[in-house]
């Protein structure tokens, strides 16, 4: 090949190359205008005293974070708590769960095909159908967990008001939250599992391995890359979940509990006070951040000791 055609072709994949970035231009200016620019503007937000009512800023620094390691410092512990519960029971119920259902749905038969759509069925319901229809299932006298606990003759039942105390709501918020997005990890670990070569399981039963051995020391390690972005996800979304918070308390009449991200939901609406919201998903950022870079390293750290 001459020096010219060599060169013809590098101009051909210049041109290219030019041709893709300006066909992704304009969503990409849309993105960074209404996706990036946003969660950017947080930032210098939360350094002012501001609503969207007021024509004029003052710039307070530091002072709505202030106001909530002070003021509302019982609150912003509660909140806390709230989150980390979530997340916690978010994270070991969906994992768990959704790890035994994708073993039990591995084969792609006709029967496993139809519980996979079945147990993702419920994603395509927007979250204020299922926020309502829990509600209405949890309500004391009404509801249908009520009245089934009532039937065995569980004193008290119905008429028990679930939501009475402040971890049992977080509890009971965090199954709804996991019946109704259970389809996406269990078809995330279904893929990770058919990557898995079949050859493997089947000569460690050859061996003498039990099935109990042959997923512990072959699978399972072999899955932990999935599960470990699946875990970081779980997180993330845990962390960010208001939608069923805001709207399952609502329905209940009681709302003694706050996560985090429902707190900031509820003040954008109700309130007038944007710089103290901003400073709360600001601090939120960063704990996030943090948490997940310690989930991070730690289950790198776990991931190599397993696979060596």
């Amino acid at each position: 090949m001459t020096e010219k055609s060599k060169l013809q072709i590098l101009k051909q994949k210049y041109k290219r190359k030019w041709k893709y970035i300006l066909v992704m231009i304009p969503s990409l200016s849309l993105f960074v205008l209404f996706g990036i620019y946003p969660h950017l503007s947080v930032f210098p937000m939360s350094l002012y005293d501001w609503s969207p009512i007021r024509t004029t800023r003052t710039f307070v620094g530091l002072h709505n974070f202030r106001i909530m390691f002070t003021v509302e410092l019982a609150d912003t512990i509660d909140r806390a708590g709230n989150t980390l519960l979530y997340i916690f029971g978010l994270f070991a119920i969906q994992t768990v769960l959704s790890l035994i259902l994708a073993l039990a749905l591995q084969k792609n038969t006709a029967r496993n095909k139809f519980f996979r759509a079945y147990f993702f069925l419920p994603m395509v319901f927007s979250s204020t159908m299922v926020s309502m229809i829990w509600a209405y299932m949890y309500d004391p006298n009404l509801g249908i967990i009520n009245n089934i606990l009532g039937a065995f003759g569980v004193e008290g039942y119905p008429g028990t008001y679930l939501f009475s105390e402040n971890w049992r709501a977080v509890i009971l918020i965090v199954l709804v939250h996991i019946w109704a997005n259970i389809g996406y990890p269990i078809t995330i670990l279904t893929s990770g599992l058919n990557t898995i070569s079949g050859d493997l399981g089947e000569a460690a039963m050859i061996d003498g391995a039990t099935t109990w051995q042959t997923f512990w020391k072959i699978t399972f390690p072999l899955l932990l890359p999935t599960l470990f972005r699946l875990s970081l996800m779980t997180i993330a979304t845990g962390a960010m979940a208001s939608d069923y918070v805001v709207m399952v308390g609502s329905r209940t009449n009681s709302m003694p509990y706050d996560t985090w991200a429902a707190y900031m939901y509820k003040q954008t609406m109700s309130s007038t006070d944007y710089g103290g919201v901003s400073a709360a998903a600001v601090l939120m950022f960063f704990l996030l951040a943090i948490a997940s870079l310690i989930q991070f390293l730690a289950m790198r750290k776990i991931e190599n000791s397993v696979l060596g």
